[in-house]
């Protein structure tokens, strides 16, 4: 288990599961009813982060460690070479800019709470394991549930219901 005082929200689940809107709609309600900094973590597994044929990719590409890249709006750190989340999230403890939360996205081998998306049953039980403390995504719709739990475990459309999974997951943030 990870240990940290930020809080962690952690997702898993495949791809088009409904990980990305679960996690939009947690962050537009935590936004609207509290003023926490709210940071999210995306493991990428399939493409590299950076643009080819940008000048942040091509600094990168003749061999700089780290990039930092700032206009207006944004501030973006690109380094060339994969972290471990445990020294991502040591960084973070000591950023200028410190989270309140941190949301995970595709960090499977975290022991930590999880909220489980998935778009079918088949799918629930193929990805199912004692961290999984709420499902939803796709399954959690109206139109697809026919369950409200798995075995004990809630299943909760995080696009309706997104308090409900904070009263799971962070009770002491409400």
């Amino acid at each position: 288990m990870l240990k940290t005082s930020i809080k962690l929200i952690n997702f898993i689940g495949f791809s088009g599961s409904g990980k990305t809107s679960s996690i939009v709609s947690l962050i537009n309600y935590l936004t609207k009813i509290t003023d926490f900094k709210i940071f999210v973590l995306k493991n990428i597994h399939q493409h590299t982060i950076d643009t080819k044929g940008k000048d942040t990719y091509r600094f990168s590409e003749a061999g700089a460690e780290a990039v930092i890249a700032r206009s207006n709006k944004a501030t973006t750190f690109f380094v060339n070479n994969a972290l471990n989340l445990k020294d991502i999230i040591k960084w973070l403890e000591e950023a200028p800019i410190k989270p309140d939360i941190i949301i995970t996205e595709g960090f499977r081998e975290l022991k930590n709470d999880k909220i489980l998306c998935v778009s079918s049953q088949e799918a629930i039980e193929e990805q199912f394991d004692n961290t999984i403390k709420v499902i939803s995504g796709k399954i959690a719709s109206e139109s697809r549930r026919s369950e409200k739990s798995y075995e004990g475990i809630p299943i909760i459309n995080a696009l309706e219901e997104p308090v409900e999974i904070m009263k799971i997951l962070l009770p002491e943030f409400l």
